[in-house]
């Protein structure tokens, strides 16, 4: 095959992974608008005090997702090697082997919670008297929704690997619509409002399961169980999801670790704003998913087909596209969040703390989601046991660090200064290890061609944003004006400073197709 016909088959490859991202990106416009109005709704149904009961008792029950991901995350690794390497006949056997693997993950952590999860709600979490009845029912239907999350694994991991993303952006913008419903009927129930609210999600989940198993069942002829005793291929999943496990458990650990944390020493009300602050999270974390769920069975099959040149093409990509997206929404945001929040939770619902919990949840946020271009090429290559040991031990850090500081009487914000100090370290060592594992990796073209440009252009359009900030003086006005500007300088200046000649070739070539649709 001539250099011309892999260049034109990476190129439509490409422009394939831009269109999953645009698909994505409009699922995640959705249902980022929903989500954030569906807090609203649900802050205003329970109330603060029952708001942070929700999610200190729910973040017991999301502890153990770190458990559930790593098997995701080792089912689409396994999906999208064997598609790379056109393997067909692997696949069923992958879903047959991953789908006894969910039920005895299941039956684990059912045990599990159910012996642990009441214990702790009743002795270590601080919940009214009152309404520690409602907590434990929560924490039931907490534990119920996470099994059905679980045992969609196998069918959602289908569909990502496959990289057929419509399925996947209908499915999800339903569960979101349906969240948004229950949340406009709590109060509107005759029954105690978090008890209405947790079993809502609980039948939420449950149709977003039957769903996923409907779908993948109907489009893919490998999704059919068959019993699997090749022990080798359990050993193999199994080998590969505990070392990743410890990675997903550690980011688990920083953000459902920290709420519990939170909760001990200063209570609901704090624990509330950092439940906002978590809802922030997710929503920008929803974004920046939708890139790598475009790009990551993508990067899987080039490993495993050996093309090199188009790998290293597609982590300069997923970089650039996730840092600059993120970026495009996070200086508007950092800038107006006292408005934007203000809008958002409605007058008198908000705090300085709230403000500032969340302008520090979107600067964690960002560092956070760099790491996944790097640890996807990590887990093409399967080597994952010193790689998350000793990166992951630097994020898990965060925790006794954070508690060592509640005990010295430091405010509750320390909690993020000490997760992005973590969480910068650990970027450090996952350069170390790619340049380890992956010797056509430049550390001084990775800093020179995206850090250092990245750094000139954050601080450059925030500068600019900030003078646009200062000379409007009416805040819906100002509002409105710096969220449609400040993406648009920091595009500019993407496109100028950060992007290279192949690079606006190839945006130039998709932005023309679409036109032409």
């Amino acid at each position: 095959m001539t250099e011309n016909k892999q260049e034109i088959i990476n190129r439509s490859k490409t422009t394939r992974i831009i269109s999953n991202t645009l698909i994505l990106f409009v699922r995640i416009f959705i249902i980022t608008i929903v989500n954030l109005y569906t807090v609203r709704l649900v802050l205003k149904g329970l109330g603060t005090e029952d708001y942070g009961v929700f999610n200190a008792v729910a973040g017991v029950v999301m502890l153990t997702t770190s458990l559930s991901s790593v098997l995701a995350v080792s089912t689409q690794r396994f999906y999208s090697f064997y598609i790379g390497q056109h393997d067909v006949g692997k696949l069923q056997d992958i879903f047959s082997a991953s789908i006894n693997l969910v039920i005895v993950l299941v039956l684990f952590l059912i045990i599990l919670l159910e012996a642990i999860g009441p214990w702790f709600i009743s002795h270590e979490l601080i919940i009214p008297a009152t309404r520690l009845n409602s907590a434990q029912w929560v924490f039931q239907f907490a534990l119920l929704a996470f099994v059905f999350s679980v045992m969609q694994i196998p069918f959602m991991g289908a569909v990502f690997a496959h990289e057929e993303m419509w399925p996947y952006a209908f499915i999800s913008t339903i569960e979101c619509l349906l969240k948004l419903g229950v949340a406009f009927f709590i109060g509107k129930a005759a029954i105690d409002n978090l008890v209405f609210y947790g079993s809502g999600l609980a039948i939420v989940a449950f149709i977003v399961f039957m769903a996923y198993c409907f779908t993948a069942h109907k489009k893919y002829t490998e999704i059919r169980y068959k019993r699997i005793f090749e022990k080798n291929l359990y050993k193999e999943l199994i080998s590969f999801s505990g070392w990743t496990f410890y990675g997903s458990l550690a980011g688990v650990g920083m953000i459902q670790g920290s709420t519990i944390l939170l909760n001990a020493f200063f209570g609901p009300i704090i624990n509330a704003a950092f439940g906002i602050a978590n809802q922030l999270y997710n929503a920008v974390n929803m974004v920046a998913n939708g890139i790598v769920l475009a790009l990551k069975p993508a990067m899987i099959k080039a490993y495993a087909s050996e093309d090199i040149p188009y790998l290293d093409q597609l982590f300069s990509f997923g970089n650039k596209a996730l840092f600059y997206l993120l970026l495009a929404i996070a200086i508007p945001f950092i800038i107006e969040a006292n408005t934007i929040i203000n809008y958002w939770l409605g007058e008198g619902s908000t705090s300085k703390m709230i403000v500032l919990f969340c302008q520090l949840m979107m600067v964690y946020t960002i560092l956070l989601t760099l790491n996944n271009p790097i640890t996807t090429i990590i887990q093409a290559r399967g080597e994952m046991k010193y790689y998350s040991l000793i990166v992951e031990s630097i994020t898990l850090a965060s925790l006794p660090l954070s508690w060592f500081a509640f005990k010295m009487n430091c405010s509750p914000i320390w909690i993020f200064f000490v997760m992005i100090a973590c969480v910068s370290f650990a970027h450090a060592a996952r350069l170390g290890f790619l340049k380890h594992y992956f010797n056509q990796f430049k550390i001084g073209k990775y800093l020179l061609g995206f850090i250092l440009p990245g750094v000139m252009i954050a601080l450059l359009s925030s500068f600019l944003t900030e003078l646009l900030h200062e000379f409007i003086f009416t805040p819906l006005i100002r509002l409105v004006t710096v969220c449609l500007v400040s993406p648009l300088i920091t595009v500019a200046l993407m496109t100028l400073l950060a992007m290279d000649n192949r690079e606006r070739k190839q945006l130039s070539i998709y932005v023309r197709q679409l036109i032409k649709k």
